[in-house]
């Protein structure tokens, strides 16, 4: 074996220079990470190499007996303590293993007992025999302690976990191989020459090589938690472009709010204040075409009513049922043909029961379905206007057909006539928007869409 072979000193002054350097990256760690992980790392780390030196001057006494030097269990029971305290942080035991969690708070009472009895017993003088076997029973039990957690640690199955349980190894054994050549006159020669006759020299190698896995184990810990901030980096980026989406919407519907204000109701409104100019002078006059008069002012009023009603309905957060969905758009359609040169055919048949259109794709249908009409009365000069509406299983459709002047859709694309904002309103839906016309033979637009808005666009990431 290598310890066999090597002088004890040497031996010694290189583990020390390892522990050193993994002492000082904890402390560099923690100035980084703010983590109380590291700190009471690179104490253990700093106790057991002050322990290891300070056996040094012990074993050069005759009467050498592991335990005995009060510094030594004071030192070394700290470094314990901020091992157990080490392994509960690294594995979050207490949310991980709670059984295990409660055994190493066993195991820190253990270790706090020992050292308060060993303090009251080095205070009154006693023997140091008694001291010793009670130091090698208190650390046969933590000994034992840690060989039960080390394999319930193992069924949890996390990557960190092997790094733990590799160095709790190699510590553990260290430790126990370290009491054993105490009680064995042959192997416990003290020999300065051949590192293995010393108990220290075990213990060391067990610690640096626990040392060496712990800080594989906190890079994995560090790496994880990078992917972790990643992670939720590229979920805030897409929940900024959901909310950058979302605000585009809001846009939109408030462009087409302003609009309908503007075209719908500003309309009627000049109208009702043009046609109550006009009664006032008929009033005295012309009594009978005064109430005519007054009657057109009633039917506007009913219409601004209407259209109002109309758009608050868009604007509620409330799904609609696919029925209730029908009855607005008949509404909405009368109103807008009712003195119109142009025949309208509604085909709203009977929709599935249960079927409920969400709140979002309730506003965004209102408004292409208006934009359709719109763009069919203003453009097409047909005769005919034929609107289909159609729910089956999950999708909606919408159709708007005419027997107009047509056009090209290669040519016009989606750049006139509004087309533009309808596909983005489709896309936004999840949707598709398509377009069959030609010069001569009218158009036919339709929408297809589900009737609540996919998961990824309604939900934020988490």
């Amino acid at each position: 074996m290598f310890v066999w072979s090597v002088s004890y000193l040497p031996l010694r002054l290189f583990l020390d220079g390892m522990l050193a350097m993994m002492a000082l990256y904890g402390l560099l760690s923690y100035v980084q990470h703010r983590k109380v992980i590291y700190w009471q790392y690179a104490l253990y780390i700093v106790c057991m190499v002050i322990t290891f030196r300070i056996d040094d001057q012990e074993y050069t006494r005759q009467a050498y007996q592991p335990g005995v030097n009060y510094l030594v269990t004071l030192l070394e029971s700290t470094a314990f303590l901020l091992y157990i305290r080490f392994a509960i942080l690294l594995m979050d035991m207490p949310r991980n293993d709670p059984w295990s969690y409660r055994l190493l708070r066993v195991m820190i009472w253990l270790l706090a007992g020992h050292l308060l009895l060993d303090t009251l017993l080095w205070g009154l003088g006693t023997s140091p025999g008694i001291r010793s076997g009670l130091y090698v029973a208190n650390r046969t039990l933590l000994a034992m302690g840690a060989l039960i957690v080390v394999p319930r640690v193992i069924r949890l199955r996390q990557d960190v976990m092997v790094y733990f349980i590799v160095g709790s190894f190699f510590f553990v054994m260290g430790c126990l191989i370290a009491l054993g050549v105490n009680y064995v006159p042959s192997l416990f020669t003290r020999d300065l020459t051949n590192a293995a006759t010393f108990p220290v020299t075990y213990m060391q190698l067990g610690v640096v090589l626990e040392v060496l896995c712990f800080t594989m184990g906190m890079s994995l810990v560090n790496k994880q938690v990078d992917d972790e901030r990643l992670s939720v980096q590229a979920k805030l980026i897409l929940q900024l472009e959901e909310n950058q989406r979302k605000q585009q919407q809001l846009e939109r519907i408030r462009a087409d709010i302003a609009r309908d204000l503007h075209d719908d109701i500003g309309a009627d409104l000049s109208s009702i204040s043009m046609l109550s100019l006009a009664a006032e002078r008929q009033v005295s006059q012309r009594s009978e075409q005064a109430l005519a008069t007054l009657k057109l002012i009633g039917e506007s009023a009913r219409q601004v009513l209407a259209t109002m009603r109309q758009i608050v309905w868009s604007l509620t957060e409330t799904p609609a049922t696919g029925d209730a969905f029908a009855n607005r758009f008949s509404e909405i359609a009368h109103a807008l043909f009712e003195h119109q040169d142009v025949e309208l055919h509604l085909d709203f048949p009977p929709l599935s029961a249960g079927k409920v259109v969400s709140p979002e794709v309730k506003r965004a249908v209102f408004l292409t379905y208006k934009e359709l009409l719109h763009n069919a009365l203003r453009h097409a000069k047909a005769h005919s206007i034929y609107v289909k509406l159609k729910v089956h299983n999950e999708a909606l459709s919408l159709t708007v057909t005419d027997d107009g002047i047509g056009f090209s859709a290669e040519q016009v694309g989606f750049a006139g006539n509004g087309l533009r904002s309808l596909q983005q309103r489709a896309n936004d839906l999840g949707g598709q928007f398509t377009i069959r016309s030609a010069p001569g033979e009218g158009a036919s637009l339709t929408l297809t869409c589900p009737l609540a808005l996919p998961v990824q666009a309604t939900s934020p990431p988490v």
